[in-house]
């Protein structure tokens, strides 16, 4: 740390300074001889007040020229270096018995890079997670997002090296190689596994449609690959799961290895005769030798609905934000969506679920006929407002929203989610990307919703929140219908992608908003809902419950106990929390298999209860590939200045980053510049001086 003293005047202005001092000591000391007796001839004690009044006035007089301290502090950052460890369960396959030694050494090299550098601990797998836990528990492997979220939290600071321990097998993301083109520090690899071909057969693929419709028949192909197993006979066969976890065999087919190189896929045709979620299992049987088992087997879920949903669209004109409708909508297999225009429009309604208006009623196509039927047959209505909109139809056509404003002018503006909108849930990822979406296009003027209907999204005016709506919802009696007030979501659905590399958030938005109006009122005082029916078994099993009051109003203030039991009979207690009006309940992970759940609340004298099914399907990316791909870790190291290294040598790591001697700290310079007149420690020595003197004086007998 570095001082130093600055003013903004002259420096030599403190001459006079010292003079302004001086003049004023010896005029009030020089001449004054009240002192002599009383000092007996000794001059000291009239030299010392003088010296203080010099001091103390010198001071003063200083601290008018303004000085200012300037401090510099400097700091010292030591390079990163970010330790990612492969956390999937092929990695655990791969290792073995030389787990402990892996987990040994690694730490050894942690420990090592540890004195020179800041090392930065991370586990890959699923997700990139900080700490290194050695659990191997990822059911999948995505290399190339490691990589980018390290870019990400480490932008513009000085990562100077990447150590990656992995087999090289990723099952999620594109080639780590490629993601780590633009990267512009080393990349040190450690090769994990085994890259010799081993005795292994496995059902590497199965295509089925994951929604069936009642008494239809599922094709079903399933991918049959084995290695090194000449000769050998096996049975292929396909089971259904019944409730009790007792399995029958459906079909089954005797395959004979031909090679040592063996691939073949097998069709069956499976039933679909019952309403809910139908549990399959393929497996192979079992030979001596194989490097794993896991592989051998394979479960299968599929939902078997009683019919799909029917969705109209009905448009104004060509419009791009019609593809995005039907991309979102479709996106989902329980819907069927048909597109048509106004002008040639000559359809019924009865056989749809929903109706869709694109920028409908407009001035020529007014639409009295659709609006109609709709009402007469109480079919719910989405309306999407844009410019060729006629406000003044639109008004007469709905009472949920009333526009007073100018329809030749238009506003640009971005969403804001409402907090406690309860008709469903959203994701948290949806609603964070909610705010980041691009702007809507809408009428400029004045929103008003009707007290009755619900607000799930407000519009933001540049960085202003207002109450008006951009997004809601209105149940009337037996009439249900949605707003959009305004045109754009073709630009939300690209950037989505942009952002996420995914469309998941419009898609949910979109589906949420098909699903809630398209099914029939649900007028139950207590509802329990699940997102899905199938989950993965890496993905949670979340809740979430509504209960309503006699006056049909939201309420949160009794418990709800849930009971859910799985195939084999054993059963796990939970209770939901409570939101802001509301219920929802994290069950956490379960494994693979068909689960049934009962939830009940008492209200008043009368206990209400929802029950409903759900199924766990296994996520068996690790399994299907047993050799390690080391090309995928050598390229990275290559193509980056480092090298690949095994577990025998991976010690060496330390000695070659530090042998290059390109790491090296940054020093940040950080300035504070104070005024001299804030430091206390200028104060205590005016008041020691003033007070000295003062003292002195008195003992004198002086005033």
């Amino acid at each position: 740390m570095n001082s130093s003293l600055s003013f903004q005047y002259p420096a030599w202005f403190i001459l006079f300074c010292l003079l302004l001092g001086v003049a004023y000591a010896a005029l009030l000391y020089s001449r004054d001889k009240t002192f002599d007796s009383k000092t007996s001839g000794i001059k000291w004690f009239k030299y010392a007040m003088a010296g203080f009044r010099f001091l103390a006035v010198t001071v003063l007089a200083i601290l008018l020229l303004s000085p200012f301290i300037r401090t510099s502090h400097t700091q010292k950052f030591k390079p990163i270096i970010a330790v990612i460890n492969d956390n999937s369960e092929s990695v655990k396959n791969g290792l073995k018995k030389d787990s402990t030694e892996y987990e040994k050494k690694l730490r050894a090299l942690i420990e090592k890079l540890s004195d020179k550098y800041e090392v930065a601990e991370f586990n890959a797998g699923d997700e990139l997670k900080r700490g290194i836990d050695f659990s191997y528990h990822d059911k999948s492997t995505d290399l190339s997002a490691a990589i980018d979220e390290v870019n990400d939290l480490y932008y513009n600071q000085n990562l100077g090296a990447v150590v990656l321990a992995s087999d090289g097998i990723y099952n999620k993301g594109i080639n780590p190689v490629y993601a780590a083109e633009k990267s512009g520090y080393s990349i040190y690899t450690i090769a994990l596994g085994d890259t010799t071909i081993q005795k292994d057969q496995k059902l590497s693929n199965a295509f089925y449609n994951k929604i069936a419709y009642l008494n239809d028949k599922l094709g079903l192909r399933v991918d049959v690959e084995a290695n090194n197993l000449s000769g050998k006979n096996v049975k292929l066969s396909v089971y259904e799961i019944k409730e009790g976890n007792e399995a029958t065999i459906i079909q089954s087919k005797d395959l004979s290895y031909s090679s040592d190189n063996y691939f073949q896929s097998f069709d069956f045709v499976l039933p679909a005769n019952k309403v809910g979620v139908a549990h399959y299992r393929i497996s192979l049987s079992n030979l001596e030798g194989e490097v794993t088992y896991r592989n051998n087997v394979r479960d299968v879920f599929v939902e078997v609905l009683d019919g799909r949903q029917k969705i109209l669209l009905v448009a104004n004109s060509p419009h791009p934000d019609i593809a995005a409708f039907k991309s979102a909508i479709e996106s989902n297999k329980n819907y069927q969506l048909d597109v048509e225009f106004a002008e040639t429009f000559t359809k019924k309604l009865n056989d749809y679920n929903l109706v869709i208006l694109h920028q409908l009623p407009s001035a020529n196509q007014r639409v009295q006929n659709i609006l109609k039927e709709a009402r007469d047959q109480k079919k719910p209505l989405l309306f999407v407002l844009g410019s060729q909109t006629s406000l003044p139809d639109f008004q007469q056509a709905q009472n949920g929203l009333t526009i007073r404003g100018n329809a030749d002018k238009f506003n640009e503006v971005t969403a804001s989610a409402v907090k406690d909108f309860s008709l469903f849930t959203l994701s948290d990822k949806t609603l964070q990307t909610i705010p980041k979406l691009p702007p809507f296009s809408c009428f400029f003027g004045e929103y008003n919703a009707n007290p009755s209907s619900k607000v799930l999204l407000h519009q933001k005016i540049n960085s202003v929140e207002t109450d008006f709506p951009l997004w809601l919802f209105n149940e009337s009696g037996d009439e249900k219908f949605g707003i959009i007030a305004g045109e754009g979501l073709w630009r939300w659905r690209l950037y989505d992608y942009m952002m996420n590399k995914n469309q998941d958030a419009t898609n949910e938005l979109i589906n949420k908003s098909v699903q809630y109006l398209s099914v029939k009122s649900d007028k139950r005082p207590f509802r329990v809902n699940l997102p899905k029916n199938i989950f993965q078994d890496n993905e949670a099993i979340s809740f979430d419950a509504q209960l309503y009051n006699a006056n049909y109003e939201l309420i949160n203030a009794p418990d709800i106990d849930m009971k859910i039991k799985g195939e084999d009979g054993k059963e796990s207690n939970y209770k939901f929390n409570k939101t802001e009006t509301s219920y929802n309940l994290n069950a956490g992970f379960f494994p693979t298999g068909s689960y049934s759940y009962n939830a009940s609340v008492k209200l008043g004298n009368g206990v209400y209860t929802a029950s409903g099914n759900f199924s766990v399907s296994p996520l068996q990316l690790e399994e299907m590939r047993t050799r390690a791909e080391h090309q995928t870790l050598f390229q990275l190291a290559s193509q980056h200045n480092g090298a690949m290294h095994h577990l025998n040598d991976l010690e060496k790591i330390a000695e070659e980053i530090d042998a290059k001697n390109q790491l090296k700290p940054i020093l940040y310079d950080t300035f504070v510049t104070e005024s001299a007149i804030n430091l206390k420690w200028i104060f205590f020595l005016l008041l020691t001086l003033i007070s000295a003197e003062w003292f002195i004086r008195k003992y004198l007998g002086g005033y």
